[in-house]
């Protein structure tokens, strides 16, 4: 699906984002361990400080994905119908009422149940 293989694909504004959240920091996956730590001011033996990483918290928010939005009731009814075999019963069903209204006997209402 083409809606996914995009999904895949990196996005640029995913580097602008990183800029964003640290100004100066430009290429961030080109830089050596040792450069990231020196920018975000951190140790990569012992982490972030409970204070640092509040004030991180506190400006870039939460490091979770996006939830998509749940489909309504009516977009569940939609997706149903457009089955395969929900559209090839639909389809016979209009061809069998467009025989029967156009048949020798589509006068009698009860011939469609009947036969």
């Amino acid at each position: 699906c083409a809606c996914l293989a995009s999904t895949l694909e990196p996005r640029l504004e995913d580097h602008a984002t990183v800029g964003r959240m640290s100004p100066g920091l430009e290429e961030p996956d080109q830089k050596t361990p040792e450069e990231l730590e020196a920018h975000f001011r951190t140790n990569l033996e012992r982490g972030l400080t409970s204070q640092q990483a509040a004030e991180i918290l506190a400006r870039d928010g939460p490091n979770e994905l996006e939830k998509p939005p749940k489909p309504t009731l009516f977009m569940l009814f939609v997706l149903q119908l457009t089955g395969f075999v929900i559209i090839l019963l639909l389809v016979a069903a209009v061809a069998s009422i467009t025989v029967n209204a156009t048949g020798p006997a589509k006068d009698d209402i009860l011939s469609y149940t009947t036969g």
